[in-house]
């Protein structure tokens, strides 16, 4: 059973092939995270870096349970060959759930942190507007399995009824303009709103920053305190707010100096306390920026943003809505991380796992980034024209032989390696300018009843809902002497008793009739 050091050299040697992708995954960087944050550890097949590359495993695989992410490891073990006398680790994944659990939420983060440096050194000042950082920042939501430590700490939506919802978690990402990397990702029960969450990380935005967002977060007190911090702000103007181009100064056509006051009243929810609230400037210079979007086939619409560039040979008017423009690709990269990624349901049954799953999912989202950029520098192409999408399916099958190849195969490796970036660069999206699509489901839902309580009549109840939904059809039936007339009993195309049994009882009920035989 000496078969730990014999992984252990394994994965060692798998994880150090790769200068920018996979290194960030070595036992020795992972160890080293792990004695910074305090963890300790014993000496087995679920070490540190095992089960950091087991997780993202289970999060690179569809079905993202346990399973997945050990029969990963396991088949990759198995296809390297095995040393006689050597027993691989057993396929129960509760060994893994453990050491899933012990694994700190803060090893996660520091990966996660150093995945957004290594993508950033690629890119260098291409990933800069004008000289300067953008930020994009976006909210959304995830749900989870139906436990009473989730409810409680992410409970589900007020309007559903108990037992006929899911816990919901609030989520806001913060990603890199320039790289598309996921920055920070913050989360908070769903009754915590996104402007709420925004304000626990504005110590992170450092001076020169542009925070790019929607309306949603264009208030006096979050512009003011990011000004505080010398970051700047490009923001779309809210819907309550005046938007007079007939007052204050004129720097062009659609471009004007405006000043804001600051609101007359204190309110708790600001994020401040009132001596805090009192200290912010009673006046703010700001600039508004007009323009008209035409759409073909809809009418046109005013597009106001509002930013605190106040010098237009800085930023003419013409790059920040541009830059506005832009906005929509924290649409679109939340889109990559939940739906292409799959993270718009959960699967963990705890707090810190949820937590925990959250940051796995961010990290791949960084990984196929990174491994982006990289076929964008080898072949000399825009990243931002590549698929997220394409770049998943490649690196599902491929990266598990990447990340878990065995002793000998360096150089095999390094050729698979380069021949996944050539593969990735040649995913090319066409560019479509001035695309839209209406937010709109296509595809119906099925013809079920919504489940709104829980009780001893839900049963019934769903019962003659199916029965309203299900079609039936009229057969004739010939009962008695071939002299009376033809009758008609209902028939549910399927072979399903029971609605077959329900069509009947609802027939009887309607017209009564003798019993007879069906010729």
């Amino acid at each position: 059973m000496s078969t730990i050091a014999h992984w252990r050299r394994q994965f060692k040697s798998a994880m150090s092939r790769s200068k920018s992708v996979l290194a960030l995954l070595g036992a020795d960087e992972v160890e080293r995270r792990c004695r910074e944050a305090g963890h300790e550890w014993r000496e087995s097949f679920w070490s540190p870096t095992t089960t950091l590359v087991a997780f993202l495993l289970q999060a690179l695989n569809g079905a993202k349970t346990l399973r997945a992410g050990v029969a990963e490891i396991l088949a990759e073990l198995a296809s390297t060959g095995l040393d006689e006398g050597r027993v691989p680790p057993s396929a129960d994944p509760s060994a893994f759930c453990g050491a899933r659990q012990r694994l700190p939420e803060a090893v996660l983060a520091a990966t996660l942190g150093e995945a957004t440096e290594r993508i950033a050194a690629i890119a260098g000042a291409g990933r800069l507007w004008r000289g300067r950082r953008v930020l994009l920042i976006d909210g959304s939501s995830a749900s989870m399995p139906d436990e009473a430590a989730l409810q409680a700490a992410y409970p589900q939506p007020p309007g559903q009824s108990a037992g006929c919802g899911f816990p919901v978690m609030r989520l806001l990402a913060v990603f890199c303009w320039g790289t598309g990397a996921l920055l920070e990702i913050v989360v908070g029960p769903l009754h915590d709103s996104e402007q709420k969450l925004f304000r626990t990380i504005l110590d992170r935005f450092r001076p020169g920053d542009v925070a790019l967002a929607d309306r949603y977060y264009c208030s006096y007190v979050d512009i003011a305190r990011l000004r505080e911090r010398g970051a700047d702000v490009v923001f779309r103007l809210h819907q309550r707010r005046s938007a007079d181009f007939r007052q204050d100064r004129r720097l062009g056509r659609g471009d004007r100096l405006v000043t804001w006051k600051r609101p007359r009243q204190w309110l708790s929810r600001c994020g401040l306390t009132r001596e805090e609230f009192e200290r912010l400037p009673e006046e703010m210079a700001l600039r508004m920026v007009r323009t008209t979007l035409e759409a073909r086939g809809s009418r046109s619409r005013k597009l106001v943003v509002v930013t605190t560039i106040l010098d237009p040979e800085e930023a003419p008017a013409d790059d920040l809505l541009k830059l506005y423009r832009d906005r929509w690709m924290a649409e679109l990269n939340l889109r990559s991380l939940k739906t292409v990624l799959r993270m718009e349901t959960l699967r963990g049954r705890s707090v810190d796992v949820v937590r925990k799953e959250v940051l796995m999912h961010a990290l791949l989202y960084n990984l196929i980034r990174l491994l982006m950029w990289e076929a964008a520098r080898s072949a000399g192409t825009q990243p931002r024209r590549m698929s997220f999408a394409g770049t998943l399916h490649r690196l599902q099958t491929m990266g598990r032989s990447l990340l878990l190849g065995g002793a000998g195969r360096a150089d095999g490796d390094c050729g698979r390696l380069a021949a996944l970036l050539a593969w990735i660069a040649k995913d090319v999206v066409p560019d479509r300018p001035g695309r839209f699509e209406p937010r709109r489901v296509k595809r119906r839902p099925k013809g079920y009843s919504r489940l709104s309580s829980r009780g001893r009549t839900t049963a019934a109840t769903e019962t003659s809902s199916a029965v309203r939904f299900m079609p039936f059809v009229a057969v004739p039936d010939f009962g008695g002497d071939r002299g009376s007339r033809a009758r008609c009993r209902v028939a549910h195309p399927t072979s399903c008793a029971g609605f077959s049994r329900s069509f009947t009882t609802v027939f009887r009920k309607r017209a009564p009739s003798a019993p007879s035989t069906t010729r």
